[in-house]
């Protein structure tokens, strides 16, 4: 609501527009002292200006309690505008401003601040929601809970110190429990989508055992904190090792070709356990090099089930949803047209990654001004196109890689990234190229342009999970970014 002139009275919430105004007989500007008085009594807020204190200026029904916090500072405030200016003296004999008070007004007042206390302190506890942990303790595989106080000391309290890494979830910590390391992930607080990411990560992850998926110790809900227990990784995320930074002359360690392959062959090992090998598939929907740990030997562990979902029915074999989740760069065309994840929308960012690993590269990182679409599928497409793939390796690896090898993986790459879902290879075919079993599937020179709804070719694979009329959803509605 806009000023209904300079010389009113307003309520305003959490705005710089008023609720409520009223115009006012006294004129502000004047230069003379005002008397005003407040009132609250837990229902009504009034305001009295000048020297009737029978009649507010202004009064307004409302609950504090649903736009305060629990605690709260209260003082005053006023502008004259520019017509006028005031400056604080220090004269004992003046008084600006003073307050009456009611004896029964401060006696409900009190009694108001201790109910509302109360209140607030008995929501705190219930906010220790019992649903969050019936869907966890209704799993049969549910891991060891930890009290919060343990975790605290493991973690010598979250101190800043121990602090291993943070993204869109929150921050994970470096903490000891009976003499042994853990990273200890601590969400963000106050979150709907926390508890929802908290309560897929550890019901999706406490269901899977495979020697490339990170392990899940344990986990805790106390006083509104969301923390999950993983195994340490001494080796840190892929992310910090795969890109090039200037920090690199401090930190000069540099995967080599052997150990960079076993990486892909490893998160390739895991998706196909995550695709065909669970009880109930798993769509990962987050496949970034942010999320491959690596153990003491480098091998990879693939970690963060955050956005993770599993496809109940054996003949659902999607995932609907008016939100898109994911990492830009990662994330398959159709995603922003049709909602849903699907092997395929996992088997796309597998093949972004296998570029990032191949070339030392992230994925909207391939031209001068940084353009998202000039990323790395279409900069790796080009060299293809012009009978140059090896030119893209990472130039770290000083020319030391095997080259059939090597080019097999870029085209392995490029084929999962394929503008038509139709044509990616499964990640058990992918599996099989890298293992040497099968060439790589054969790829056009020059880039396909996306076209949705995509059409199958005429002898379409039959375990791919769209529709042959492509499945077109209502639009999405929101983005999650990780």
């Amino acid at each position: 609501m806009e000023d209904l002139s300079n010389n009113h009275i307003g309520v305003n919430v959490n705005s710089v527009y008023s609720i409520k105004q009223a115009n006012l007989s006294i004129n502000l500007s004047s230069g003379t002292d005002i008397t005003v008085k407040v009132q609250y009594d837990g229902k009504i807020l009034s305001a009295f200006v000048g020297t009737q204190m029978k009649a507010p200026a202004i009064a307004l029904p409302i609950n504090l309690p649903e736009h305060l916090p629990q605690k709260v500072f209260v003082g005053f405030s006023a502008s004259t505008g520019e017509s006028h200016s005031t400056e604080l003296y220090e004269d004992p004999d003046l008084l600006w401003v003073w307050i009456m008070v009611p004896v029964t007004v401060l006696v409900s007042g009190v009694a108001f601040y201790f109910s509302w206390k109360c209140k607030c302190a008995k929501q705190e506890e219930e906010e220790d929601d019992p649903w969050v942990e019936q869907q966890i303790q209704g799993s049969s595989t549910a891991p060891r809970k930890f009290r919060l106080k343990e975790l605290k000391t493991a973690t010598e309290n979250f101190n800043s110190k121990n602090e291993l890494g943070k993204g869109g979830f929150g921050r994970v910590y470096k903490g000891f429990l009976k003499n042994k390391e853990v990273a200890v992930k601590r969400f963000s607080r106050n979150s709907h989508q926390s508890k929802q990411d908290f309560i897929a990560e550890v019901t999706t992850i406490s269901n899977l055992h495979h020697k490339n998926l990170v392990k899940l110790v344990g986990w805790c809900y106390e006083k509104r904190e969301l923390l999950l227990i993983y195994e340490f990784m001494p080796n840190t995320s892929l992310d910090k090792l795969i890109f090039y930074k200037k920090s690199d002359e401090e930190n000069p360690i540099t995967l080599n070709w052997e150990t960079r392959y076993g990486i892909i062959c490893g998160v390739a090992q895991a998706l196909d356990y995550l695709h065909n090998g669970c009880e109930k598939r798993v769509l990962h929907r987050d496949i970034k090099a942010s999320n491959i740990m690596l153990d003491s030997d480098f091998n990879a562990r693939l970690g963060d089930f955050g956005l993770a979902r599993i496809i109940q029915q054996s003949d659902y074999t999607h995932h609907s949803t008016k939100e898109i989740a994911g990492t830009p760069g990662y994330m398959a065309p159709e995603s922003f047209h049709t909602g849903r994840a699907a092997v395929e929308t996992d088997v796309y960012a597998f093949g972004v990654l296998v570029l990032e690993v191949v070339c030392g590269r992230k994925p909207g990182d391939q031209s001068v001004n940084n353009k998202y679409n000039n990323g790395i599928v279409d900069w790796v497409w080009e060299y293809y196109r012009r009978q140059r793939i090896l030119d893209v390796v990472d130039l770290r690896l000083n020319g030391v890689f095997r080259k059939e090898q090597t080019e097999y993986a870029l085209m392995l790459a490029l084929s999962c990234c394929h503008p038509n879902p139709y044509q990616r290879p499964s990640m058990r075919i992918s599996l099989r190229v890298l293992t040497g079993e099968v060439d790589p599937p054969v790829i056009p020179i020059e880039k396909p342009p996306f076209v949705w709804p995509a059409t199958p070719p005429v002898s379409f694979r039959e375990d791919l999970e769209y529709p042959p009329t492509g499945g077109l959803l209502s639009p999405p509605s929101e983005l999650i970014g990780r």
